[in-house]
């Protein structure tokens, strides 16, 4: 991840150089499993992003190191150190890559208590300059911290389970916008005295900026407690307000494209597609659930909800817009080859977005097919996407199989069975089931029971209901079925 950075390069090249020097024993003995661990975690990540031609030694070269790492972990003795907690964060963040989403979680337990243990969550600059802690370890600690932070917002948001940190326990700093290089224990030169160009760091303090708020969003519109009518639409419009201006401060790298975004370096281009993916991504949890709503009981209810009908249908155009931006994003991505299999949470983005899309396009079913076609049409185009990079067995290949049962879904409600064809201009097809080898993965999937299965089940919430959402991406982890228990006949929006 281009915004996870939470260590410092010059320090862990030093240690690289001791590794050899001493040939692996390292100078000080106590502290050198954790130093070791976070360089073969280093080496781990970095196998998995090299292109496939340029990776040397065997396929597994990047599990190797992971094992590797784990095997200097368990030999750790003593108080706790941050590199303890670094190395963990690194091993969470590989393991995401490969698609062992509940292995990361598990061990993400370690790591948020081993971070509270040694009180990352707390604002202890003064105490920590006394203890002798340099400017890096310092910044290193925040930096460490707020990414574990980010982290854990998406992983709660992703399975649905309950958060590690929560913000009443928390009072640390942000880290500073500085970039490596100019950061030495003795001082800190930031990027507007060294250069008009943007710090690296800029877009890892925007991503944990905006995960403060998907924090929020988490804690006041996904409570397992009750939220009335009145306090999720005041929620929503707080939520929206600081989207808001967390958007304008970031503007100017977010929206780099008035000039060219093909000017930014390769660093500087991903960072801005996942903070903005992560944006719209906020936006759709923000407004879902009244995609997800059956319009026609809400407006059996009372005059209230009545009243309130305008920001209903203003939440539904907020979250089509930023669902069509993200998959919009995603095809842009696969154009210039900057779709790989190890972004996982591009994969998580495009799923979410695509969903919504094709939900709206059956709420939809009885309206013209123009109403809904360009948004089925998107979902179909990312789908495809999704498709390209998914390897057997990855969550890529799970979110494409929950794709491809609602996009089927959408077919058999419009009553449109043949296909959708694409209106685009460069005379694209749609996708179909019996294109680009997607059927044979979704036969081959059927007959051993993946997909529809006599043991696939699916919660029994209905689609209506606002926790519905959970039902797709606990299909993602259990298995499919059909979405008949999902979809009923009242999934529809009015004419």
């Amino acid at each position: 991840m281009p915004t996870y950075r939470f260590l410092h390069r010059p320090s862990v090249q030093a240690w690289f150089d001791e590794f050899y020097a001493t040939l692996g024993i390292m100078h000080d003995i106590q502290n050198a499993p954790a130093k070791i661990a976070v360089l073969f975690m280093v080496f781990s990540i970095g196998s998995v992003y090299m292109p496939d031609n340029d990776r040397p030694g065997p396929l597994d070269l990047s599990a190797q190191y992971f094992l590797a790492a784990e095997h200097q972990l368990r030999k750790e003795k003593g108080s706790i150190r941050l590199t303890s907690v670094q190395a963990r964060l690194a091993q969470c963040c590989y393991l995401l890559t490969q698609s062992r989403i509940n292995h990361c979680w598990s061990l993400f337990g370690t790591v948020s208590h081993l971070a509270l243990a040694i009180g990352l969550n707390r604002n202890r600059y003064q105490q920590d300059l006394s203890r002798g802690l340099g400017r890096i370890e310092v910044e290193c600690r925040r930096r460490t911290f707020w990414c574990a932070y980010t982290l854990d917002a998406y992983l709660s948001a992703a399975l649905g389970r309950p958060r590690s940190f929560h913000d009443d326990d928390i009072d640390a700093e942000l880290p500073a916008c500085v970039d490596d290089a100019y950061l030495t224990n003795d001082l800190m030169i930031t990027p507007v005295a060294v250069s008009k160009g943007p710090s690296t760091m800029l877009a890892p303090l925007g991503h944990m900026k905006i995960a403060r708020i998907i924090s929020h969003i988490l804690r006041d519109l996904y409570s397992v407690k009750p939220v009335s009518a009145e306090q999720r639409l005041a929620a929503m419009k707080s939520i929206s307000s600081d989207l808001g201006d967390w958007r304008a401060e970031f503007s100017r790298f977010l929206d780099v494209d008035l000039f060219s975004a093909s000017l930014l370096v390769s660093i500087f281009q991903r960072q801005r597609n996942v903070l903005n993916l992560t944006y719209w991504h906020a936006i759709i949890l923000t407004h879902r659930s009244f995609v997800l709503s059956n319009f026609a009981g809400l407006l059996r209810q009372n005059d209230s909800s009545v009243k309130n009908n305008q920001h209903v249908k203003d939440s539904v155009e907020k979250c089509i817009d930023a669902a069509t931006k993200t998959v919009n994003t995603i095809e842009d991505m696969a154009q210039q080859n900057q779709l790989f299999r190890s972004l996982w949470i591009t994969s998580y983005f495009a799923f979410n977005a695509s969903i919504i899309l094709y939900i709206y396009a059956i709420q939809h079913r009885d309206c013209p097919p123009e109403e809904y076609a360009d948004q089925f049409e998107a979902a179909e185009r990312c789908q495809r996407h999704i498709s390209a990079i998914a390897e057997k067995g990855s969550l890529s290949e799970r979110y494409w199989l929950v794709l491809e049962e609602l996009r089927v879904e959408v077919l058999h409600q419009t009553g449109r069975n043949n296909q959708i064809s694409s209106g685009s201009d460069n005379g694209d097809a749609s996708v179909g089931v019996d294109e680009h080898g997607s059927a044979a993965m979704y036969s081959d999937l059927a007959a051993s029971g993946t997909v529809g299965g006599p043991d696939a089940t699916v919660h029994d919430f209905p689609i209506s209901d606002y926790s519905g959402w959970g039902n797709f991406t606990s299909m993602v982890s259990s298995g499919l079925s059909n979405l008949d228990v999902l979809l009923g006949d009242d999934f529809s929006l009015p004419g």
